[in-house]
């Protein structure tokens, strides 16, 4: 029993050590200028024994980027779940999901070329998964709204758009900051993000 749980974690290492250079390489170069050789290599095994741990290029593709993202809202759910208070925790929101856009820079650049990184059939089931990870994250955002709805501290909206904005908002800035490369980290505009998302940009009556 032990050593079966010792080949067990073994296998888990070595898979994840296989899904971190495979992760740099197609950041670098994009799905379809990557082979299994190159990957194998980098990883330190042989072809044929990266063919244990993947069934092919699709299957280590998918699963790099599912764990990625498995990654990333673990991590900003439990930052959030830590915090205290409505508005320190709509703060975490924004400030995790910025900490991990630059922590993963190349990855996001990866995940933000979307269905031109990889064949249609890879791209079906990622859409799934992604499109069912972002509709749970929402859910997850609302309830925190609802929560500040309750206690009077945010307007009486529907949560579950607010949620929306406020995930537009942190994604779109994460978005510019992927592409134009800016001077001053992500994270350095959060508390304008924070501003404009509680108090608007309408000027307040006299």
């Amino acid at each position: 029993m032990e050593r079966l749980e010792r080949k067990e974690k073994e296998f888990k290492v070595r898979r994840a050590d296989i899904l971190k250079q495979a992760e740099k390489i197609f950041a670098d170069r994009g799905f379809y200028n990557v082979t299994m050789a190159e990957i194998a290599s980098a990883s330190g095994f042989s072809s044929g024994s990266l063919y244990l741990y993947f069934t092919g290029k699709e299957d280590l593709y998918s699963s790099m980027i599912m764990g990625k993202l498995d990654l990333m809202y673990d991590q900003i759910k439990a930052k959030v779940n830590a915090a205290s208070g409505v508005y320190e925790k709509i703060e975490t929101i924004i400030a995790a999901h910025f900490q991990f856009v630059e922590n993963n820079a190349d990855f996001c650049r990866l995940f933000m070329r979307g269905e031109n990184a990889a064949p249609s059939d890879v791209m079906t089931l990622l859409r799934r998964k992604i499109l069912h990870d972002y509709s749970q994250y929402l859910t997850f955002i609302e309830k925190e709204l609802n929560r500040g709805i309750k206690k009077g501290l945010l307007r009486a909206l529907p949560a579950r758009d607010m949620a929306k904005v406020l995930f537009g908002l942190v994604r779109l800035s994460s978005l510019h900051w992927l592409i134009f490369s800016q001077k001053e980290s992500l994270s350095s505009q959060k508390d304008f993000l924070l501003d404009v998302f509680l108090r608007g940009v309408q000027q307040n009556e006299k």
